[in-house]
């Protein structure tokens, strides 16, 4: 016998039977569609951190606008690598760790942001230089394998010296540990490398683009879509619904979602079960009714 939500992922149409305003929250649950323009860069970062640690290990700098998906990358890739914890036998295993360069601006809270990534609690006992070590020494334990360096353009806000102590401590972080980096930010991201020019000639440059109405975005829509606890498809993937899309959203991947979201959670509550061109243009300004909050407890 045929399921009536053959449109939706199994997970997806397991949620069909709850009450509406659990299926509503279960919108909002946080949730990643590998597509196109992201997996082959996880796929970069996973090769830089799994084969043989080099001399001079590598980093790729991915750029692009606000909301295109750059905090999705880097949260694929933490929850790819998963953490083993501490044993008697061995430390926790951390084999990705983010930190962000916003008001970084020496190599002390360079290497402060790591020891909180690491988990360390005793960061303001130490001084300068034993900071670096106990990174360095924790980092190594716990079999480091890609570091993620987001706001990366914000190292222009800071002064020339402090660029070059910034950048000398991330050059640092992968020359010690032979661990590669992956550096985000927005446009200006390439010229934030320039206070390190042999810096700058490891890191390999991509961009995030945004969405534009092609195949990529039908592609990306036809799966979210199946994420979406709605009775009825809504043909996310049609080219009028795409060009909607592009038009509301100028192609931005977080506006994206959040419209797509909202738009979901206004079908349950008025019965419409699908996502229509009017529903996605009153999520603009129009919110769930639900108490999210009441459902969660």
């Amino acid at each position: 016998m045929n399921s009536p939500y053959s449109h939706l992922s199994e997970p997806t149409a397991n949620l069909m039977d709850l009450p509406i305003a659990q299926r509503v929250r279960s919108v909002f649950v946080e949730r990643f569609i590998y597509h196109e323009h992201i997996t082959d860069l996880i796929s970069h970062c996973e090769h830089m951190m799994y084969k043989p640690r080099g001399v001079r290990p590598k980093g790729l700098l991915v750029s692009g606008p606000s909301g295109a998906g750059k905090t999705a990358l880097a949260d694929a890739l933490i929850r790819r690598c998963v953490m083993k914890e501490a044993s008697r036998e061995r430390p926790a295993n951390r084999p990705v760790l983010y930190f962000c360069m916003s008001n970084a601006r020496e190599a002390k809270e360079i290497f402060t942001r790591l020891l909180v990534a690491l988990g360390f609690p005793h960061i303001s006992s130490l001084t300068g230089s034993a900071r670096r070590l106990m990174a360095l020494k924790l980092a190594e334990e716990a079999d480091l394998r890609l570091l993620i360096v987001d706001e990366i353009q914000d190292v222009l806000l800071t002064t020339p010296r402090q660029q070059e102590l910034a950048l000398l401590a991330v050059k640092d972080i992968m020359n010690s540990l032979k661990v590669p980096v992956l550096a985000l930010g927005t446009e200006n991201a390439r010229c934030a490398l320039e206070a390190d020019l042999h810096l700058k000639s490891r890191f390999q440059p991509r961009e995030l683009p945004t969405w534009r109405c092609d195949d990529y975005l039908r592609h990306f829509l036809e799966a979210y879509e199946s994420t979406l606890p709605l009775k009825k498809r809504s043909n996310l993937g049609s080219l009028l619904m795409r060009k909607l899309i592009i038009k509301e959203t100028n192609g931005q991947l977080s506006e994206i979602v959040d419209r797509l979201q909202r738009a979901a959670a206004l079908a349950i509550e008025g019965g419409h079960e699908q996502i229509t061109r009017e529903l996605f243009e009153r999520a603009r300004f129009e919110l769930p009714s639900s108490d999210l909050a009441e459902v969660a407890a």
